[in-house]
């Protein structure tokens, strides 16, 4: 049947890719429109932190993937929040970089 109709691997692939470009967007305008935070401090003035989901990492080779990666995943564990933002670059020796991307997912409150 793969000979004539294609692999159904191929098929589950590109709708996978279609899930990860949605959350990514997703992502990316929730960050845009302010509704995500991301601080490179431990806290948040006029904040307080609820609950805490712990570190969350993505890496890719395309900087935005890896940034609004990150972003992607606090949705996931509804966090709107992101404190202690890193970020490195290793650089390889064919020229490629690879960036890393993390910080701790949070919810947070305001303080009154």
């Amino acid at each position: 049947m793969s000979l004539i109709f294609g692999s159904q691997k191929r098929h589950n692939i590109a709708r996978e890719d279609v899930k990860v470009d949605q959350r990514m967007k997703l992502a990316k305008d929730m960050y845009m429109a302010g509704k995500i935070k991301i601080m490179t401090t431990e806290t948040i003035p006029g904040r307080e932190i609820l609950s805490a989901f712990g570190l969350i990492v993505c890496r890719s080779y395309v900087f935005d993937n890896a940034f609004y990666g990150l972003m992607a995943q606090a949705i996931d564990v509804n966090a709107d929040a992101i404190i202690g933002y890193r970020e490195t670059v290793s650089f390889h020796p064919e020229g490629d970089k690879y960036y890393s991307c993390y910080g701790t997912a949070v919810r947070m409150k305001k303080v009154k």
